[in-house]
């Protein structure tokens, strides 16, 4: 990212860390104005994959796609100037054969914007949805929620960064089910305040879709240890929460999901960044104390 508090400065990079052992990591790509996302896919058909970079900046940010030129060379190739990029995914949306992006963004334009490919390196700006300027969008992902075969977008919303932060009542997990030709409808909303991530994944392995979500502002002065939730799913859209006692020992900005130990079920793990909470409730002396920089929560579920 270059910084992780808002700027313009153009000190972020894309880094290749290969897996070989004692094989360098390359910068392929330098001078981005806080980059927070990466896609690869080969937009324009020439075999080599390109990269879709959300620069989320402060006030001049942009997205665009990099253009694999071969040899190491990218050539920048500008979607649209506006900032808050946070999130893409790549895929044929119109189902024409060409691979289009899917963009989220936030800082005041908030919302879903669908570039689709016309082929010769030129795409197609539409958005299919839009959010107040202060939701605080977060982060999203593509998966059929409903079973009926089409992706649906599981979405967050819960950046909080305001002096002094306010709780909101909107902040939270949402799903837009896919009614086909790029119209989402909502049709679930869970209330997270500062809701950051929710990755949909059948964590208890029966059969349907349960939440795992992080909150970077939750209530730090009534329930701090909503920073994390499992939300089980019990059917008729509905769920039940829970969370974890370690909770409050780090203050968790991102996650991923994954079958870490190779059990066969789905485990998660937590990165932490330290910062300050509004109000001071003693949280920041602790997470200082322990430095935790992640923790691993290991699914059960498998072996029980």
């Amino acid at each position: 990212m270059g910084s992780f508090s808002p700027t313009d400065a153009p000190t972020g990079f894309l880094l290749y860390l290969p897996k070989k052992e004692g094989a360098a990591p390359v910068v392929l790509i330098d001078q981005l104005q806080r980059p927070v996302h990466t896609s690869f896919a080969d937009f324009d058909e020439n075999g080599l994959d390109d990269f879709v970079i959300c620069e989320f900046a402060k006030w001049t940010g942009n997205l665009s796609w990099w253009q694999n030129k071969g040899k190491g060379r990218f050539e920048r190739r500008l979607l649209t100037e506006q900032t808050g990029a946070i999130k893409t995914a790549v895929r044929d949306f119109n189902e024409d054969g060409r691979t289009d992006i899917l963009a989220l963004f936030g800082q005041g334009n908030e919302g879903f914007f669908v570039y689709l490919n016309q082929g010769n390196g030129q795409f197609q700006e539409r958005q299919i949805l839009q959010f107040p300027a202060s939701y605080g969008s977060s982060y999203f992902e593509l998966t059929d929620f409903n079973g009926d075969g089409n992706e649906d977008i599981i979405y967050t919303n819960g950046d909080n960064a305001d002096y002094p932060p306010i709780l909101k009542p909107y902040h939270g997990i949402r799903v837009f089910l896919n009614e086909g030709n790029l119209h989402f409808k909502e049709s679930l909303f869970i209330p997270l305040p500062g809701a950051y991530a929710a990755m949909p994944r059948d964590y208890d392995k029966d059969g349907d879709l349960d939440f795992a979500a992080i909150s970077f502002f939750p209530d730090f002065e009534e329930t701090p240890a909503k920073s994390f939730a499992y939300f089980e799913n019990t059917g008729n859209l509905t769920f039940k929460a829970y969370t974890f006692p370690e909770v409050n020992n780090g203050r968790w900005l991102v996650m991923d999901a994954g079958d870490m130990d190779q059990d066969g079920d789905t485990d998660l793990i937590l990165g932490a960044l330290t910062f300050e909470t509004v109000p001071d409730v003693g949280l920041v002396d602790r997470w200082t104390s322990l430095g935790l920089p992640f923790v691993i929560l290991r699914n059960q579920t498998i072996g029980r």
